[in-house]
């Protein structure tokens, strides 16, 4: 009983959105594999990652710089690349092929030997042929201290040439690497630089830093991955959702088939599906459905037909006692007269079988009438001995059977002056919204135990086991009432409310169901 009621205390959680929390949980699941994967192969090297795009903005930006210095002289080539890398949102200097600093940056030793290790060798001006072979540069003349060293007499030409074709940019991303101690991430890009005016051509390493890994879209970019983890997600809910929608909508049409049948309504319909397993359960339940509607029919059929079979020997046998009574006196007399009420307690049992029965089986003549009128009529017959207070809206109608209807609160009233103690109180009220007509009939009885709610209805049953006839009643008369709404296409529920007492609502329509939108 505990499990039960703590289960029913749980918040409902749809199939649809299980699903989807698992979808989720599946997406999260790869995206942290992605994740460790990603670390692992950074923990690798991250020279991998200039393999693809990131060397592609690398490269972009070395040919960026190289435009940006080549007429340049070294010292002014930090002030023309801080521009330039402010807008990419990183810092950038060059190093030059002899190790002398063209940047405003504090360079980690790790990062210096890995610059240094992926420069080529510089020219050798007394190599042998074939290898980078140069003239030495003249000594400093007296003349030549303020304007600096002349240039080549065999390089001027070339240059002279190479300043008159448009220069085109050849950089090459050289390597990818976090510094130690939490330094930032640092990139190489090799430029090289055509002969100028004073300067033969030469190779410099431009130094790229970043604080944060993605270096600001240059050395990993985000977004790609992010769009593409959006676009499978939202690809993964439009190929499930339809799927599991069919499910649930099916599964609930499921749940409403079975609240159907264990509300007494038998005649169910679920529409096929396949077969698959939720097609077979929608089969089997319209099959129970069908055994429980003749399984329950034949037995109201049964009692109906046995009652009235006990009809006439009981006339019979009440007859003759009424005959034996004219003859007998005394003691005999007194002895009659009880076989004759257990006769009048059986005869009524009998009727209680044929109404109950036949609220069942009978067509219910639905119509349109007025509530009020109905209730008092009710009132006057069954209320002689009961303290009755009515709250009907005026001009309150239903759709319903009068007959059925009249039954079913006639029983509740009769219902209530026999268990609601010395002085019994009924309180009749009816509401309204948009489908039904909601009528309750309260009493101020004791009332019944709140586990019992659930059995009252049933045919036979009552809460005093013992059957006496003090206690009275034969278990039949809430089941009447219940049988009586349900074959008028209402609803029948029983509460305790908070003040005490005992309280039965009835639920019946304000209209024909096809007119219900």
């Amino acid at each position: 009983m505990t499990v039960t009621r703590i289960m029913k205390n749980r918040p409902p959680f749809p199939l649809l959105a299980k699903v989807l929390a698992w979808l989720m949980l599946h997406l999260l699941i790869l995206a942290i594999a992605f994740f460790v994967f990603v670390r692992w192969q950074l923990g690798m090297g991250l020279d991998s990652l200039i393999v693809g795009s990131a060397g592609e903005r690398l490269m972009d930006f070395g040919d960026e710089v190289s435009l940006a210095i080549v007429k340049l002289p070294p010292r002014d080539w930090a002030e023309a690349i801080a521009p330039i890398a402010e807008s990419r949102k990183v810092a950038a200097g060059v190093l030059g092929a002899a190790g002398e600093k063209h940047l405003e940056l504090e360079v980690p030793p790790t990062v210096m030997e890995r610059a240094r290790a992926a420069m080529p060798p510089a020219r050798n001006p007394d190599g042998p042929p074939g290898r980078g072979r140069g003239r030495r540069p003249p000594p400093l003349g007296p003349e030549d201290e303020e304007t600096g060293p002349p240039s080549f007499d065999e390089g001027r030409e070339e240059v002279d040439a190479a300043e008159n074709r448009v220069y085109s940019p050849k950089s090459k991303p050289a390597f990818l690497m976090r510094a130690d101690g939490g330094a930032g991430y640092w990139a190489g890009v090799l430029l090289h630089l055509p002969p100028t005016r004073g300067m033969p051509g030469r190779a410099v390493m431009l130094l790229v830093r970043s604080d944060r890994l993605d270096g600001s879209g240059m050395f990993f970019d985000y977004k790609p991955w992010l769009l593409g983890g959006l676009a499978v997600l939202s690809l993964s809910i439009a190929f499930w959702t339809p799927f599991v929608w069919g499910i649930t909508r099916y599964v609930r049409r499921l749940t409403s088939s079975t609240d159907d049948i264990a509300s007494g309504r038998f005649k169910v319909h679920i529409p096929a599906r396949g077969n698959d397993e939720l097609g077979k359960l929608g089969r089997a339940i319209e099959t129970m459905a069908d055994r429980l509607d003749h399984l329950v029919s034949g037995q109201k059929r049964f009692l109906g037909d046995a009652a009235h079979e006990l009809c006439a020997p009981l006339a019979r046998i009440r007859t003759g006692l009424g005959i034996l009574e004219m003859k007998l006196q005394g003691a005999d007399s007194e002895a009659l007269a009880s076989i004759e009420a257990d006769t009048a307690e059986l005869a009524a049992l009998v009727n209680e079988i044929l109404a109950f029965s036949k609220a069942g089986s009978r067509t219910p003549a639905l119509q349109f009438f007025e509530l009020g009128p109905l209730v008092h009529q009710v009132l006057a017959r069954e209320a002689a001995a009961v303290e009755v207070e009515a709250k009907l809206p005026d001009g309150l109608s239903v759709w319903s059977d009068p007959t059925l209807l009249g039954r079913a609160i006639g029983n509740l009233v009769r219902n209530a002056s026999i268990h609601a103690g010395p002085r019994p109180k009924v309180v009749i009220a009816a509401e309204e919204d948009a489908r039904s007509v909601h009528i309750s009939v309260s009493d101020n009885g004791p009332g019944v135990p709140a586990e019992e709610l659930a059995r009252i209805f049933e045919p036979f049953y009552r809460i005093d086991r013992s059957r006496s006839r003090d206690t009275g009643g034969s278990g039949l008369g809430l089941a009447i009432v219940r049988t009586a709404i349900e074959a008028c296409g209402g609803e029948t529920s029983a509460t305790l409310p908070d003040g005490g007492g005992f309280s039965v609502r009835l639920t019946v329509p304000k209209e024909p169901k096809e007119q219900i939108p």
